[in-house]
């Protein structure tokens, strides 16, 4: 006996343009704020954390290079460069998390983000990734390595070396730090 299928099938980047934003899905969505990262519903949601579409969604899986992963660091280092703090919080997600370098508190909304680097961007920072480690997945790059940034702190120049975590998410087609860590080598 043969069934049909009412999902489309995935046949690459024709669907992924096919598809509208906000239809598509990352399996990398997990609750945030307790409401499905989609639909905005909580009461299914509120208490289990998923990364994996039930069978009646579609996962559609935005392109991912070594190449992007560069911009999207060349993006933010750009940023910094700026001085704008605004335009830094830009390149996070909303809900994003940062672990800062130079601050124990963490920062989680882009409000936060932002605050912390009205601070950070008097040091006149510029990052240079110095090793990186790379995982692709669906919707989800993590970039985890070492980077040196050179601050100007009191009219001096320092070279700060430090570990990073950087996790881009793919939201409603466009690329953004869901999470950041940094901390100083020891």
């Amino acid at each position: 006996m043969a069934t049909t299928s009412t999902m489309s099938p995935i046949t690459g980047t024709p669907f992924i343009e096919s598809a509208p934003p906000k239809d598509r899905r990352s399996l990398s969505a997990s609750m945030r704020g307790g409401r499905h990262p989609i639909s905005g519903v909580t009461a299914a949601f509120a208490t289990t954390q998923t990364d994996t579409p039930s069978n009646d969604e579609i996962a559609v899986c935005a392109p991912a290079t070594l190449r992007l992963v560069e911009e999207l660091f060349e993006r933010w280092n750009e940023a910094l460069k700026s001085g704008d703090a605004q335009r830094v919080s830009q390149c996070y997600a909303e809900d994003a998390v940062l672990l800062p370098t130079v601050s124990n508190v963490p920062r989680l909304s882009r409000r936060e983000i932002q605050d912390y680097f009205e601070h950070f961007l008097q040091k006149q920072p510029l990052g240079e990734i110095n090793q990186r480690n790379v995982k692709m997945g669906c919707n989800k790059i993590t970039d985890a390595g070492i980077y040196t940034f050179r601050i100007i702190d009191g009219g001096k120049t320092e070279y700060v070396p430090a570990r990073y975590t950087f996790v881009y998410e793919n939201r409603d087609g466009g690329w953004l730090i869901a999470h950041h860590h940094s901390s100083l080598m020891p």
